[in-house]
């Protein structure tokens, strides 16, 4: 009887032992099974950025008229006249008409407070009539901003210019490869630091296009005859790319 019990718990440690054996090897691939990395949560992510500076070909001018009368018909009437001048003049200088977009109408009434200012008196009314024209030849510029303002006389407003690029394909094209080159030159370092070999690109995302305008220009009605001076600079395409890269 002894002898036989004696089996019977030498068996039951084995059992007990097995199954012990058992749970720790499941719990151990269960273990590496979570902290194994994959490759689709492996790589190294940067941010490149390529710029290409381009000389602007055309050129916008916003100018109006701002006139003030007793009377709204006043102030109108003489806008009207003296924006028709500005803009014929435009014109004259090759602008064409679908070049020419109004860009603000106003009338403001004026107050007088210096008596009251609970209830202040109507002096009189401001009409302002504002159009922005894109000039195509950039050589013209200055005669189209010097020919305006004469022409609107004193009630002539200049609020600027500007500089753009009608087609910036070819720019967007030389920054985003640009962008590429900055990218990969980023991960490839980051690579070499971490003691890693870099792969081939996973992702791929352009995060931003960005054009920045040439220099305004604000400007007065001449007063000497000279023709206003046009510095027309560059303009900056820039790009901007995400890059996931793998590891190999």
């Amino acid at each position: 009887m002894l002898s036989i019990r004696t089996k019977s718990r030498a068996r039951f440690a084995v059992a007990v032992l097995t199954i012990g054996l058992a749970l720790g090897l499941a719990a151990c691939a269960g273990d590496t099974s979570v902290t194994t990395s994959t490759a689709e949560s492996t790589g190294i992510t940067v941010t490149g950025r390529g710029e290409i500076d381009t000389p602007p070909d055309i050129g916008f001018i916003t100018v109006g008229v701002s006139t003030t009368a007793t009377t709204v018909a006043k102030a109108r009437d003489d806008a009207a006249t003296a924006a028709s001048a500005v803009i014929a003049a435009i014109k004259k200088d090759g602008v064409d008409a679908k070049d020419i977009q109004t860009a603000g109408l106003s009338i403001q009434a004026n107050y007088d407070y210096t008596k009251t200012t609970t209830n202040p008196q109507i002096t009189g009314y401001t009409v302002t009539n504002t159009v922005t024209a894109k000039v195509r030849k950039l050589e013209t510029m200055s005669a189209v901003i010097d020919n305006a303002v004469e022409a609107g006389g004193d009630d002539v407003r200049l609020q600027g210019i500007r500089f753009g690029i009608d087609d910036e394909t070819k720019a967007k094209e030389g920054a985003r490869e640009a962008a590429m080159s900055d990218a990969k030159a980023k991960a490839e370092q980051l690579a070499k630091l971490g003691g890693v070999s870099l792969g081939a690109p996973v992702t791929i995302s352009e995060v931003s296009v960005f054009s920045s305008e040439g220099a305004a220009y604000d400007s007065v009605a001449r007063s000497s005859g000279a023709a206003t001076p046009i510095e027309t600079g560059t303009n900056l395409v820039s790009v901007e790319v995400t890059v996931r890269y793998s590891l190999k």
